[in-house]
């Protein structure tokens, strides 16, 4: 990965040499509205993204960072090529999220952007080039980007931390990679009745007390979108002045053995005669409606509309039906969530239906 830093910023300087050589930096000025809320003529009258058709990116490489804070920083560097017959100067970027603080740059600093946020686009960044980009060459750049209240957190029997993060290709890409970094401390969940990671990674790697969940998929086309899942908790970290819980730790482990023997004996008994709770649940839900939440519940009780869609096989129009009649019955609730929505179990009693089945 190092050699093909050095190897793209190398061809970067090069044709950054030749270019200035031949070309006057040139920039076609999107009336745009810059971050502070300073509003321009509408950019629909000048930019056209029919361009973008003949522009392919060579690779993507996105470094999605979980802060301690639970803010996300988004760093994406793209290797553009320009297949098209003439120079182009500008690369639009839309991404369809809540963000904040925008910086973009190339391997020799800081580069002009105009920012607007619009309804119909979400966030439109318009980068300029430091050099027009001559036809059949490459450019390489980065933009980063701080994304807010997109970790959610599940508080039922199995205590997690979740980001369901939805990328949309901005461009035809060759080679597409994603590094997820946890904050540092904590853990991939573990003997989860769910998939703690969706798609399943390339790599997952620890450094520096920093777990990173690595992707790579290759021939992307433009405006397709894939989503990744990552399920995390916290761990405790060891300082090293731990003599008294060593010391503490043999009597606690055995008190704690027969509170939890206890509790065990008195749920047996105290069960054993009631009807099974989850024949009364069921008996007040369609086939169709256990499908949709046993599906909801295998991916820790919180999913997105077209997750489930894939997992069972349903289409959006009737998912679209189940979860309407669902949510009047109070078993869930659907938010936005980018492109499409992220569904919750609410109801308490609805969570462990599906999971008897799959132990």
């Amino acid at each position: 990965m190092m050699k093909l830093k050095a190897i793209l910023i190398h061809v970067f300087l090069s044709l950054a040499l030749l270019t200035s050589l031949s070309h006057s930096q040139h920039m076609s000025s999107l009336p745009l509205a810059t971050p502070s809320g300073e509003l321009r003529p509408p950019f629909s009258q000048t930019i056209n993204l029919a361009t973008s058709n003949n522009e392919t990116l060579l690779s993507h490489v996105m470094e999605v960072d979980i802060q301690i804070d639970f803010t996300v920083k988004v760093t994406s560097t793209f290797v553009l090529a320009n297949n098209n017959s003439y120079p182009i100067s500008n690369f639009l970027l839309t991404i369809n999220m809540t963000i904040f603080s925008v910086f973009c740059s190339d391997p020799l600093g800081p580069l002009d952007f105009q920012w607007m946020v619009a309804p119909e686009f979400g966030n439109l960044i318009n980068i300029s080039m430091r050099f027009p980009l001559l036809s059949n060459n490459i450019y390489v750049f980065s933009v980063t980007y701080v994304i807010d209240h997109i970790i959610y957190h599940n508080e039922g029997s199995l205590d997690y931390y979740g980001l369901d993060f939805e990328v949309t290709h901005p461009r035809n890409t060759e080679t597409f990679v994603l590094d997820l970094s946890l904050p540092v401390y904590a853990t991939i969940v573990k003997d989860a009745p769910f998939e703690p990671i969706f798609p399943s990674a390339n790599k997952i790697y620890k450094e520096n007390e920093v777990v990173t969940v690595e992707w790579q998929l290759d021939q992307r086309i433009a405006n397709e979108t894939d989503i990744f899942l990552v399920r995390f908790a916290f761990g405790v970290e060891n300082t090293g002045n731990n003599f008294p819980y060593n010391a503490l730790f043999y009597p606690l482990t055995v008190l704690f053995s027969l509170l939890v023997g206890g509790a065990i004996v008195f749920l047996v008994l105290h069960f054993r005669n009631k009807p099974v709770e989850k024949e009364l649940v069921t008996a007040l839900l369609t086939n169709t409606e256990q499908e949709i939440i046993k599906a909801i519940n295998a991916d820790g009780g919180i999913s997105t509309q077209r997750r489930i869609c894939e997992k069972t096989g349903y289409s959006k129009s009737k998912v679209s039906q189940i979860l309407t009649k669902l949510e009047e019955k109070k078993v869930l609730k659907r938010e936005r969530w980018g492109r499409t929505n992220k569904v919750t179990i609410t109801n308490s009693s609805m969570r462990q239906l599906g999971m008897l089945e799959s132990k």
